[in-house]
């Protein structure tokens, strides 16, 4: 009887416990991206940012492949504005690529960057989307320029009148340069805005570092890590500071030296010269 009771436990584990290659897998499964889908309304123009973190031998490589993504579409839908890469002295790099894209292409272009930088063992460390209202900034513009556009044309009418007074034509001629003004301030600003809906910008930000793409350091062992970073950071810190002052404390010491050496000479000089002739 205790042999069955024993049995039927065992049964009972074995069946309740996952394959250790299904545990292994979700051990290993990379946390997915938040695959927000940010709706195209007409009329707002929307703005890109990612973040990535990479091995320090792949940042240049990673920032090339998203370059070549970029470039394979044409020019018509995709265009390089912007690069950098940077080298510190601490041996980080820090990069960016930014680009423009047709807005209906955006979405599915950050996609594929975000997976071709899984794809060679980096992660994606921050995103973000902006919208701006770009349809409204248009019509608010379109208006001022109906508005400026009457006003124009009944300050032009009141000065083809006969008799107007001088200091009345000066005031009028005045009201007309500021709205030439006003209508190119108007029309630089719907330019601007229609250059947003027409082009969605997106940028690509890449830093060296540690990657845990899986997420499964925890609290404890992730401070562990921190803290052995640091203490191998402050390591290099003393040793470069020590290679530093090497050559000043081999020349600090030669100096003492020969300064001792002196000092014997001359005490032996002076006790030589003290003792009487002989």
């Amino acid at each position: 009887m205790r042999n069955s009771v024993i049995a039927m436990a065992v049964l009972l584990a074995a069946c309740g416990e996952k394959p250790s290659e299904e545990r292994s897998a979700e051990v290993m499964q990379e946390p997915a991206a938040p695959n927000v889908a940010v709706t195209r309304t007409p009329g707002v123009s929307l703005t890109y940012r990612y973040g990535f973190r990479l091995p320090p031998e792949r940042v240049a490589s990673v920032q090339e492949a998203h370059a070549a993504q970029c470039e394979a579409l044409t020019a018509a839908r995709c265009r390089i504005t912007g690069m950098s890469y940077q080298v510190h002295r601490d041996r980080t790099i820090n990069g960016s690529l930014v680009m423009k894209l047709a807005p209906d292409i955006a979405r599915d272009f950050g996609k594929k960057g975000v997976a071709t930088v899984s794809q060679r063992g980096g992660m994606l460390t921050d995103a973000s989307i902006d919208s701006e209202e770009s349809g409204a900034v248009i019509d608010a513009a379109k208006r001022d320029q109906q508005a400026i556009a009457e006003e124009r044309a009944r300050i032009e009418q009141q000065l083809n009148r006969s008799g107007l007074p001088t200091a009345e034509r000066t005031q009028l001629q005045d009201r007309l340069a500021e709205l030439s003004d006003r209508r190119q301030q108007a029309v630089a600003v719907r330019n601007d805005a229609q250059l947003k809906l027409a082009n969605t910008p997106m940028t690509f930000d890449y830093a060296s570092g540690q990657v845990d793409p899986s997420l499964n350091d925890g609290p404890l062992l992730g401070a562990m890590k921190d803290g052995w970073v640091n203490v191998v950071a402050g390591i290099a810190v003393l040793l470069m500071l020590a290679i530093s002052l090497l050559p000043w404390m081999v020349a600090a010491a030669g100096l003492a030296l020969a300064w001792l050496g002196i000092r014997r000479w001359l005490a032996r000089r002076q006790r030589h010269d003290a003792s009487p002739p002989e």
